[in-house]
């Protein structure tokens, strides 16, 4: 037999609308400029470092990767949008998730600055670094969501159940007893 399910605690209600964008705008930019930085405004600076510490290696990881792994001075690794190939655009979207760090590994790994030199990837240590740095844009695009949900108060609503003791007034199985 189940146990019966705790009933919701008495949460506060989340913003939504116009509330919730006038709320959540600043720091979900300040995530997608700097990783960590939306945290970092809504108070959370534990995982504000952990979160920029994240970034930082793993940008450094493959940005070492894609400049000593090319063969001959060739150039490749980070993902560009082109036109009618739309599998490269949306690996461009998912690497631009890093924020204003995309430009300048775009030019120096991708071909904006020079087409005619990038080729696909050579060996197994660019497509490692460029790995690395899509990585970086795909959980700074979650670290996004996340700090949208946080600003807004909608991250109770799902980890009340899960983690009670973060959220104030919920029940836990040794207080239902």
């Amino acid at each position: 037999m189940s146990e019966p399910q705790s009933p919701l605690p008495n949460l506060p209600q989340p913003l939504r609308k116009q509330k919730a964008l006038k709320a959540a705008w600043l720091p979900v930019l300040l995530q997608w400029l700097v990783p960590g930085l939306g945290y970092w405004r809504l108070g959370e600076k534990g995982r504000a470092k952990a979160f920029f510490a994240m970034a930082a290696i793993f940008l450094t990881l493959g940005a070492l990767q894609m400049h000593f792994g090319p063969a001959d001075g060739t150039r490749s690794g980070v993902f560009v949008p082109v036109a009618g190939q739309w599998l490269k655009t949306l690996g461009a979207l998912a690497t631009l998730g890093m924020g204003p760090l995309y430009l300048p590994f775009a030019w120096a790994f991708g071909g904006l600055g020079s087409p005619e030199l990038v080729e696909p990837i050579q060996n197994l240590t660019q497509e490692y670094g460029a790995t690395y740095v899509m990585l970086v844009g795909l959980l700074n695009w979650l670290g996004c969501i996340d700090v949208f949900d946080r600003a807004t108060g909608r991250w109770m609503w799902r980890v009340w159940q899960h983690h009670p003791d973060e959220v104030p007034g919920a029940e836990t199985p040794e207080t239902r007893d």
